[in-house]
């Protein structure tokens, strides 16, 4: 996703997005739960995976989380846009986390990809006889 889009989403938005890219049936039986906070505009998420849903909590953080994340909003951006990788940003100290940070890892590999690019109109195809 273009980083200007990334931009245009509240993270309400970029996490319903993901939600809509995640694969039920691999989810199956899976639970993690992740906190976030933004420094740079003040929010906080709980991001919940259960029951084949990923669910969100705005404005708290889960007592009992898998993995706990603390970066700017901009450093997610640039992440989900491929400027940088997670463990990079990790590395380079823009992001802070406490827990398993591979259950983030794990969130990930439940994901679907869909292509960007598909033919509006197909043409039509002759039948074989």
């Amino acid at each position: 996703m273009p980083r200007e889009t990334l931009a245009a989403l509240r993270t309400g938005q970029l996490w319903d997005v993901l939600g809509i890219r995640l694969n039920g049936p691999k989810a199956d039986g899976k639970r993690i739960v992740l906190n976030w906070k933004f420094s740079d505009t003040g929010e906080t998420f709980v991001l919940n995976l259960e029951n084949c849903a990923l669910t969100y909590t705005e404005g708290v953080q889960a007592e009992v989380a898998d993995a706990s994340f603390t970066l700017a909003r901009s450093t997610l951006d640039e992440v989900i846009a491929k400027l940088t990788s997670f463990p990079e940003a990790v590395a380079a100290g823009k992001v802070k986390l406490a827990g398993n940070p591979m259950k983030l890892a794990e969130l990930m590999g439940l994901m679907d990809e869909f292509p960007r690019m598909f033919e509006i109109v197909e043409p039509k195809r002759a039948m074989v006889r």
